[in-house]
């Protein structure tokens, strides 16, 4: 189960980073080649909402997966490090 969030969370920032790409990409040639500004904003808002939201959930995951004690202590030895 574990790999398989791990994959979902790279392919769902990939995915969103290549959408925001784009949408420069299509920003930058519709305003340069076609001389009509284009919006950025409109085009890659839910991406980089998604990719803050997902790294901002990531990041909580591992805080309390990989952390005990009261507040966030102490990190967990992993049982195969010496």
């Amino acid at each position: 189960m574990r790999s398989v969030t791990r994959v979902l969370f790279v392919t769902t920032q990939l995915a969103a980073l290549v959408w925001v790409t784009v949408s420069y990409l299509i920003a930058v040639y519709a305003t340069v080649r076609l001389g009509q500004p284009f919006p950025v904003v409109e085009l890659s808002e839910q991406a980089i909402t998604t990719i803050l939201g997902v790294n901002a959930l990531k990041v909580l995951e591992n805080i309390f997966e990989h952390n005990d004690g009261p507040v966030f202590g102490h990190t967990k030895e992993s049982e195969g490090s010496i």
